[in-house]
This record gives structure tokens, sequence and C-alpha cells, in this order.
């Protein structure tokens, strides 16, 4: 391409994954060459393409300098069209000249491909070039969003997720967002979910989660009350089922049909009856009374809410997953005002419940869905200990085996080395924003392949909005500047300007009288 920029140098070694080139005098007014910077060795009938990743000196004083290029794919032609290919056929000759490759070989490069991809920001080094993500294999084989705090985390993830839905706006979408600051960056897009409009009735709880809630705790008298309530629990579904026309196939505890409170509170009542020795009635009366404690705590009320039993899990379900989309495509769901002892509880019961309907869905009609955790090292961490179980798994399990049944994953985080390393390792894409930390660095490290070391040098210098890509839904690893949001669809995650906020006293006892009776009413 006669775009090319001139001569850096010639060919002095090739080995199978790269060149090492002698670099001649730039000349005058000329930019020498730089890390990450894309070269091509131009040929017929391939031009075979690859990234400076090392410079360094001549042995001795009069040698030229030397650069370690890593070879990434080759330039082809096809139908009369450039074309790029990952994978190199015909390797460059000893003394072949390579040159800087000028912005309309970058574009080839760096080009979307013939598949739906977005277009997310511009490459660092090459600002005329756009860069762009893969829909299919970002989506189907998941993908991660890891940077240090004020990095700029949950601007990339909003940028990403309103550029798919420009490609596809009819997409199902569901962003578990415990900070409450998604849902002014997706406006009258999302369906906004807080603890006053949320609904997930407590009969959708399998038995696991309800004892997390019902009888907490591990030491003896907890595996008594579980005990008590497993048995409770499943004649409470049972006598459901069989006075609502029944269901096809066994209840079981876990069956995701309704029960009634009332049930389940005369059942352990009658259970507590039946005991031979009175002393023996602690556990039920601990439960008895936990139940009617939460209850009749308003914190748990988008839990236990209804006044009068009725099975709307499909309605539910249409609301959470976006069926039908109605110009909707993402859910938010505000998990900041859950109470902090069970939203764990909560994030398991939901991602539980997309797994499970991609599960059963009918072969041939499922709907890809793609759920995305924001701080996801809450929830899936690295030790079983530190985090519920159960939410633990069903995110792993989605991490394993979601994509055979559509569902995909987005997992974001400013502590990877704190997540779970086998979700990590499942997710096919990674978004990396500054970070300093060498544990975090680790695992990016990990992910890269061979002689991209340099891409993992910049990670703690990387601006805010500035990250580094590699995995299957890119066409190589880049460094790229995310494109700015648009006032209107940005996060609600900005840090309080202290300076400027404290330079008047303009806020007076109003502000505090509000903010208790918000506070009193659990109203954000």
């Amino acid at each position: 391409m006669s775009s090319d920029g001139p001569v850096l140098g010639s060919v002095l070694a090739v080995n199978g994954s790269g060149l090492v080139v002698g670099l001649g005098r730039p000349p005058a007014g000329a930019r020498p060459p730089s890390l990450g910077e894309l070269v091509a060795v131009p040929g017929e009938p391939t031009v075979p393409i690859g990234v400076i990743h090392a410079l360094r000196h001549g042995r001795r004083a009069d040698d030229h300098a030397v650069a370690d290029v890593q070879l990434v794919g080759e330039v082809v032609t096809v139908a009369g069209e450039p074309r790029f290919r990952r994978g190199i056929s015909v390797f460059p000759a000893l003394d072949a000249p390579v040159v800087r490759a000028g912005p309309e070989r970058a574009a080839v490069v760096y080009a979307p491909p013939t598949a739906t991809s977005v277009r997310v920001g511009r490459l660092s080094n090459v600002p005329d070039v756009p860069a762009h993500l893969l829909v299919d294999p970002l989506l189907g084989k998941h993908f991660a969003v890891l940077g240090s705090t004020g990095s700029g985390k949950s601007w990339t993830v909003a940028g990403i997720l309103q550029a798919i839905l420009r490609a596809c706006p009819a997409a199902h979408i569901v962003l578990l967002d415990p900070h409450g600051e998604y849902a002014p960056a997706f406006g009258a897009r999302a369906e906004a979910l807080d603890l006053a409009n949320l609904e997930l009735p407590y009969w959708l709880m399998n038995f696991e989660e309800t004892a997390a809630i019902l009888a907490p705790g591990r030491d003896g008298r907890a595996y008594a009350e579980q005990a008590i309530l497993k048995d409770a629990l499943l004649t409470a579904r049972q006598m459901w089922a069989a006075g609502n026309g029944g269901i096809a196939g066994p209840v079981t505890v876990d069956t995701p049909v309704p029960y009634r409170l009332a049930d389940l509170v005369k059942l352990i009542d009658e259970a507590m009856g039946a005991l031979n020795k009175p002393e023996g009635a602690a556990p039920y009366r601990q439960l008895l009374a936990r139940i009617e404690s939460i209850r009749n705590d308003r914190r748990y009320a988008f839990l236990f809410q209804s006044l009068y039993l009725r099975d709307n899990m499909d309605g539910v379900l249409g609301r959470l997953l976006r069926f039908p989309v109605a110009d909707r495509p993402v859910t938010v769901i505000d998990l900041s005002g859950v109470p902090s002892e069970i939203v764990d509880v909560i994030v398991s019961l939901l991602c539980r419940m997309l797994f499970e309907f991609g599960l059963w869905s009918e072969r041939g009609r499922a709907v890809p869905l793609l759920l995305v955790c924001e701080e996801a090292h809450r929830y899936v961490p690295a030790s079983s200990a530190s985090g519920f179980e159960p939410s633990r798994r069903a995110i792993d399990r989605i991490a394993k085996e979601g994509r055979k049944y559509g569902i995909a994953l987005g997992l974001v985080t400013q502590r990877p080395a704190e997540l779970s390393p086998s979700a990590l390792s499942q997710c096919g894409t990674v978004v990396a924003l500054r970070m300093s930390n060498e544990r975090d660095q680790a695992f990016v490290r990990n992910t890269l392949p061979e002689g991209s070391d340099w891409l993992l040098s910049a990670l703690p210098a990387l601006a805010t909005g500035e990250a580094i890509v590699l995995g299957e839904g890119v066409t190589l690893p880049m460094r790229i500047r995310l494109e700015p949001l648009p006032p209107g669809a940005q996060p609600a995650s900005h840090t309080p300007a202290f300076s400027e906020a404290w330079r008047h006293d303009g806020t007076g006892l109003d502000f505090v009288r509000d903010t208790v009776r918000r506070w009193r009413e659990q109203r954000r």
C-alpha cells in the first residue's frame, strides 16, 4: 500500500513467531519506532504484519538499534480487496525491508470483519483507526472488565453495552448494579428495578437460599432449624401443587412452585406440637419467630410483599429478562438498598434463575441472554470461605456451562486477584484498564499471547478511559482509547469534587432532614 510509512530497517533474523529487525537511522524529522507500533514486510502474495514489542541498542557502540517484532498475521488480497488473517503462511526473507504500517494498512488489520462488530473507541497509537469489538465472540465466550478504582470501569461497561445496543436493539441484558450508578447511563432504554419496584416472590428461592434467610448459621441449632424447615417447605410446596391442578413431575423442596407462608408456619407449629419432649421445641420457636420477624420487616417487602398468593413466575421472569423487549433491552437491578445480610442470596437467586431459564428453554427457540455482574469479586470470590457459596456456585456455573444454553457473562471488578480463577479463566475477552497491583496484573499476564509483555508494562500508566483489549472479541490485542460518553449517557459514578463543595456553606439542616426521611423510608 502506498500509504505505508518509510523503511524502518531490514530483517536480521527470523524465528517461528517473530523477527529481529535492524533499524536504520530515521530520516530527519521522522519519529523513531516505538513499542506497540504496527509494522509490515511488503511482499507477494502476502504481507506479513507484526508488532514491535522490544527495542534495544546493538551489541557494539557503532551498531544500529534493534527491534524485536512479534508476527501477528498477514494481509492477503481476496476478490481484489485486502484482508487480514491470523497466522503466517510465507515468512519474510533475511534482509527484507520492514516499514511502518500506514493508516490504511492498520485499518485493514483492525477493520471490522464481516461478522457483526461494534465501534468502542480508537487505537491509542494510531488515533485515525477505530477500534471494534466482535459481538458474537465477545458475548459467546464471556468477557471481563478489570481495573483499579477510578480507572473508568463503569464508563467502559456502559460504553460497551451502549455500542452493542446500537447494533442489537432487541438485546436481553441483566445488569447487577451494587452501587445504583448504571440506570442513568441507559435512561429510557433500561428497566430500572430497585427496592421500590422489584418483585421477587419468596417461593422462587430454593431451599439453600431460603435457609440462608430463615435459618442462617452453621452451628448445631441452625442445622436443627434447617432440617425442620426442609420438611415443612417440601410439604408446603406439595400442598399448593396438589390444590392447584398439580404439575407434571414430582415436586421437590427446590421446585419453583408457590407455597403459602401461612401453610409453612402451620406445618412447623404442628410438628412442634407433636414433640414428646417440650425441651426440644427451641429450634421450632426460633424458626417461627424469625419468619414472623422477616414478614414484618419492610426491608424484605420485595420478597414478602404479596397479600395474596399467585403463580406469577412467567411475569416476573418476563420483566427481568425483557420478554418482550418493549424498547427496554436492559434490566438494571439496583442492589444498593438490599439488606447486606441477604444481598448474596438475591444475587444467587437472580443468577440461578437466568441459568435455569436458559437450561430449560426449548432448543431452537432459546434467546441469548447477557448477565453483567459488577463488583463480581463480592459474589464469586477466589476463596469459597469468603462469600455465599450458592452465589459463587451459580456464577461459576454460568461461566463454565452458560454458553451451551445462550447465557453470556460479563464480570466487572477492581480486584481480579480476589475473583474466582475458574470464572475468570472462562472469559475469552479481557478489557484491562489501569491497574498497579502486581497480583491483579498476574491474571492479565497469564492471558496475554507470547510476545505481548509490552502491553502488560503499560497497565500502570494507562489514562482514565484507556484500555488494553485482548482475546476472542478483537482481531488483535490492542491498546485503545474508549469513546467518551455524551451527557445523559454516563453512569452516576462521579467522585465528589471536595475542593468545590467545601468552598461555600450552602447546605443547611433541611438537607439532613431530607436524608433522614429517605433513610427511614429506605428510598434513594
